[in-house]
């Protein structure tokens, strides 16, 4: 679709177009020379947001002959299904030897396709080897087990990396998948026809075409309902075509499989997207509701240079991606495009937003944007912004896989590469594409991807896309791109010496789209543009933190690293790290938490059950809405690597995953309209396989709370003791008990190099002080409130008072009752006075009032004042140091601190150290006393001798600072274990036909059922009886001693189901006790 780039309604996606990564890195790539095989078939599932299908890595996606119910479901962890499948068509025209026309259709779909009678394999597209690992499933960026360990298509330096179109390692959608197909075993028309497209390779069979697919999904709110596809389309052969078409075929099949008969259909001229919905309410199997609608969105198409027509509305008629550099245009009277008569200068600024500006020649939209050379010397620096020219590999120092610059000089050289971001192929919008040019919806089985013939005459006619819609059928739609040329491997390379080593590349995009209703997707497919206007760059979140979950007694506690608090944005060019939400659930996808609708009722945003975010004032609700919905940004809570979940059931399985979220984005127009996005969550994936098996992400977890054994005893913290002055508390939590370890003793150390101590930030150390290791080393203290990485099972939470302040509370009269007014803090009269010399010096004070000429002699108030001999002994209690400097400003000249008299704190240039001179000298808390004019005269109380009045002040921790404590490790106890036994259960009893713990099935059937023995001994045998003594099954328990609980299905060892009634139970621990015991199972 071609929108004006004025009419962006996030500037965030307008901007963000600037600094996009990708994987199409001219210079980078290696041509694939080898060929689709079918038994390199792998079946995967997209699963990053709501939206969720079955594919194949041949290219299609959806199955629903073989998987009807993974085949386009919404939302995702449901039995809805709305897509039976989808294919690529690549379509082109030749002539065989005999010069007879020609029209092979390349494809690879579960039904009704051209394929081998005597093997029954597909004549059509099959995937290359090479571009997975050993598990069963394409390559996912979220996954390294699907990666191979070399990528064919890679240098060396990308292995064991991400083949990511965003660049080398860089994961900018939350999920994406790479494969690779061609249509090599198309034998018909080498058998038919003799018709090869390769005349270098005569075993080469199809049309010589290779594709290179990625899907995309990003879990942000605004797109959690799309999935994008994208391809790319190679002639690898030497034949020139010069009609070619792609397609693609949509099948739907809303409601389920059993309703798509019932769908019917539309296409939408300013969104070119077509959308499907059912007739009826209900979908199957199961009759659930609301039944949704489908949209399958075009958004890219192949570009046409040569034709001197304006094919995509922006001005230039020339574009093309494939083009390098070789003048910097700072005249507009030598620009080609400006001299170029098809071209449109008024288009280009309407659609650009921009007007002629000084840009390199093949950077026809001039966009590109060189580093920053701040200090003007002609060179990159360390410190300068590198922006979009990062050198082909399409990385910089921001990224996390950044080795260094490119070892071919591309980056920072002052002019655009391929690789590199705003640039050549990286650049959608310097390509002149053709658009969609022809559209049809139709009732499935009318064409059939098996009659070549028949489907150009339909693909390359298709009427222009417009309104049309069809009622009560099983539907399907045809997209289509064409006619175009695409040339083979024959042009000659100056570089090489010799023909290039592939041919024309040529790109074909589209997105799949799910919603409540008509509105709900036409408001996503807004979003989905906007996303591929910004050359699929969309908002991402920090990266997702590993989690380590511990089931407990009716508790489960999680921790987790701080990963995302480190994860840069490339955007921002900062951290844009916010915080950190916990989820709990009862089934794996999360869906019972995503209670927060919006305005149309739609569930927008899920609930936590636990959240934690910085302390730095961004708090409440983000002013961007989703439809009037708002996210929750925290409420200055601070940040924690951990949480306890006191509120579950034992037995019950629980999912949890601990997402982090960034601040959003905000801006104000000159208008004084914010704009903006909201902000993102890190996804939170589980796998369920056809077994019932999960698979979790690194910051998801399955955890089922349960009793300990019997006889066990609960790790514990057996000794703390501190030694400091620092005023904030300490605070230690076990976290795994598995992990601490039995007696030994640990020291919390802190540092600070600050000359007074009073660093806000100081630094810490975590010691094993018996086994002399360092496990947390030199960690910087960041906020008032700081939980410690886990080691050894614990964490510490410092609460820290990072600013030196008087603590009001505890200040006062120790000895003595004047009431006098006291203030303290630093007297303003004398602000001017000390000006740059004021330090806020972290330690007590005491100031004890003697005999007049009896106390210490002050330090001189200026340069011109002489000592006074005072009433007063000020000393340093928290240094223990007496007779502390002090200057006296003795209003009335009495040499006593008496009405309107101030007291100075004194000292040198570093802690603890006397000033010598008024140079060095500098002060701190004054202390001023003032008569209560409200109280009379003759009842005014002065400070008597031996009065004592305290200055106390919080004070952040320090050099020298440390707490000590041990640890003791959890155990077992054979007399408490005797006694437990009587605690032996089981739960639920009665058991009634289901449990609340048993997961719920999207599937049609009963499902699982599970009764558990409770505060077992971690060694026993459990044997089930009838009533009348019939052995049933036999369990043996063997656990660590932290878990004193087995489940049992209710299958009796002859692998039958057992009947309703009651059972009798005996558990026999040698060593330890017998218990017997009943329990029901009721219909």
């Amino acid at each position: 679709m071609l929108t004006s780039k004025n009419n962006f309604g996030f500037l965030i996606l307008v901007l963000a177009a600037f600094i996009f990564n990708s994987d199409l890195i001219l210079c980078q790539r290696i041509i694939d020379k080898n060929k689709g095989d079918h038994n390199q078939t792998k079946k995967g599932f997209m699963d990053g947001n709501l939206a969720a299908t079955v594919y194949y890595n041949f290219g299609e996606i959806g199955d629903w002959l073989n998987e009807p119910n993974r085949s386009g479901v919404w939302p995702k962890g449901t039995n809805h299904t709305y897509v039976d499948g989808v294919a690529i068509i690549v379509q082109a025209e030749a002539l065989d030897p005999a010069g007879n026309t020609i029209h092979p259709l390349e494809s690879n779909y579960y039904e009704f396709t051209r394929y081998n009678a005597s093997t029954g394999v597909t004549y059509g597209w099959w995937p290359l080897p090479g571009y997975s690992g050993s598990s069963g499933s394409p390559a996912r960026s979220d996954d390294p087990k699907t990666w191979p360990s070399i990528w064919p298509d890679r240098p060396a330096d990308w292995n064991n990396t991400w083949n990511g179109f965003f660049g080398k390692g860089i994961f900018n959608a939350d999920v994406e998948t790479y494969f690779v197909f061609d249509d090599n075993e198309d034998r018909e028309y080498i058998l038919e026809n003799n018709f090869t497209p390769d005349a270098d390779d005569p075993s080469r069979g199809g049309l010589g075409m290779q594709v290179r697919a990625r899907g995309f999904q990003w879990s942000q709110v605004l797109a959690e309902d799309v999935i994008f596809w994208y391809y790319e389309i190679t002639n690898m052969g030497t034949y020139d075509y010069n009609k070619t078409l792609f397609a693609q075929y949509v099948d739907w099949g809303i409601g389920g499989h059993d309703n798509s008969s019932n769908n019917a259909g539309d296409y939408n001229e300013l969104l070119d997207m077509s959308y499907a919905w059912s007739v009826v309410p209900f979908g199957s199997p199961g009759n659930w509701s609301p039944v949704g609608y489908a949209g399958y969105a075009f958004l890219e198409s192949p570009g046409v240079p040569d034709d001197n027509i304006d094919n995509d509305s922006d001005g230039p008629t020339d574009e093309k991606r494939d083009n390098n550099p070789v003048n910097f245009i700072t005249d507009p009277n030598l620009d080609p495009f400006l001299r170029n008569p098809f071209q449109d200068t008024t288009k280009f600024s309407d659609f650009y937003g921009y007007s002629w500006r000084p840009h390199w020649d093949a950077d026809e939209n001039a966009n590109w944007r060189s580093y920053f050379d701040v200090n003007e010397n002609g060179q990159w620096d360390e410190g300068e912004l590198l922006n979009d020219d990062l050198g082909t590999d399409g990385i910089g120092p921001f990224d996390d896989n950044y080795e260094g610059p490119d070892l071919d000089g591309t980056e920072a050289n002052g002019r655009p590469d391929q690789g590199e971001p705003n640039f050549g192929i990286l650049d959608k919008d310097e390509s002149d594409q053709l658009g969609l040019t022809g559209f049809k919806i139709y009732a499935v089985h009318t064409y059939e991807l098996d009659n070549d013939e028949e489907n150009w005459q339909v693909l390359s006619g298709l009427p222009a896309p417009h309104g049309q819609s069809l009622v009560g059928v099983n539907l399907a739609n045809y997209f289509s791109s064409y006619l175009f040329s695409m040339n083979g491997r024959n042009t000659y390379s100056v570089i090489t010496g010799q023909n290039e080593e592939a041919g024309e590349t040529e790109r074909f995009s589209m997105s799949m789209i799910f919603g409540i209703n008509t509105d709900d997707i036409f408001r996503r497919k807004k979003t989905v543009q906007q996303i591929y206007n910004a050359n699929y760059r969309f908002a991402k979140p920090p990266e997702k933190p590993i989690l380590t979950a511990v089931p407990g007694d009716h508790k489960v506690t999680l921790y987790w690293d701080d990963r995302a608090e480190k994860s840069f944005d490339e955007f921002y060019q900062r951290i844009n790290f916010e915080g950190y939400r916990v989820y709990r659930s009862t089934e794996p996808n999360f869906l019972e938490n995503k209670i927060i609708t919006d305005a149309y009722g739609k569930p927008v945003f899920r609930s936590p059950i636990a959240q934690f975010d910085l302390i730095d004032g961004v708090t409440g609700l983000h002013p961007i809405d989703v439809n009037g919905a708002k996210f929750f940004l925290g409420n200055d809570s601070g940040i924690k690597h951990s949480f306890i979940d006191t509120t579950v059931q034992n037995g019950q399985t629980y999912y949890y995953a601990i997402a982090a979220y960034d601040k959003g984005f905000e801006t104000t127009t000159i208008l004084g309209n914010i704009e903006g996005i909201p902000p993102s969550e890190t996804t939170t994936i589980l796998k369920k396989d056809i077994n019932g098996n999960i698979t979790t992400d690194i910051n998801t977890a399955v955890i089922t709370p349960r009793a300990p054994a019997a006889g066990y005893l609960a790790p514990e913290i057996t000794s703390f003791e501190g030694s400091g002055p620092g005023t904030g508390k300490i605070s230690i939590s076990i976290l795994n008990p598995d992990s601490i370890k039995n007696f030994n003793t640990y020291r919390i150390e802190f540092y600070d190099d600050a000359p007074y101590h009073n660093s806000a930030h100081p630094k810490y150390s975590i010691i094993n002080v018996v086994e002399n290791d360092t496990l947390l080393n030199m960690l910087k203290v960041n906020g008032i409130k700081e939980q410690t990485p886990i080691v050894d099972g614990f964490t510490a939470d410092i609460v820290s008072d990072t600013v030196v302040t008087i603590d009001f509370a505890k200040s006062g009269w120790v000895n003595g009752s004047s009431n006098y007014i006291v203030q303290i803090g630093f007297d303003p009269r004398y602000q001017s006075a000390y000006l740059g010399k004021k330090i806020d010096y972290p330690a007590d004070f005491e100031i004890t009032f003697t005999d007049s000429g009896q106390g210490d002699l002050s330090f001189p108030a200026d340069a011109f004042s002489q000592p006074i001999l005072s009433n007063i002994i000020v000393n340093n209690i928290t240094e223990d140091k007496n007779h502390f400097q002090f200057i006296f400003r003795d209003k009335n000249s009495d040499k006593k601190f008496n009405d309107s008299d101030a007291v100075f704190f004194v000292f040198g240039d570093s802690l603890g150290k006397p000033a010598t001179n008024n140079l060095n000298r500098h002060v701190s808390w004054s202390v001023t006393l003032y008569k209560d004019t409200t109280i009379a005269e003759d009842e005014q109380r002065l400070p008597q001798v031996g009065d004592v009045f305290r200055v106390v002040n919080k004070k952040p921790f320090r050099e020298g600072e440390f707490y000590e404590f041990t640890t003791k490790g959890q155990g077992f106890d054979k007399t408490k274990a005797e006694i437990d036994l009587k605690d032996i259960a089981v739960v639920p009893n009665p058991y009634v036909g289901v449990a609340s713990w048993e997961p719920l099935s999207s599937e049609v059937g009963r499902g699982e059922r599970r009764i558990f023995f409770i505060h077992l001994p971690n060694e026993c045998t459990i044997r089930i009886y009838t009533m009348s003594g019939k052995l049933v099954n036999t369990i043996e328990h063997s656990s660590t001693i932290s878990n004193g609980q087995e489940s049992w299905d209710l299958v009796s060892k002859d692998g039958m189901d057992i009947a309703f009634g009651v059972y009798v139970f005996h558990v026999d621990a040698p060593g330890i006790g017998e218990k017997i015991g009943k329990f029901a199972i009721v219909k």
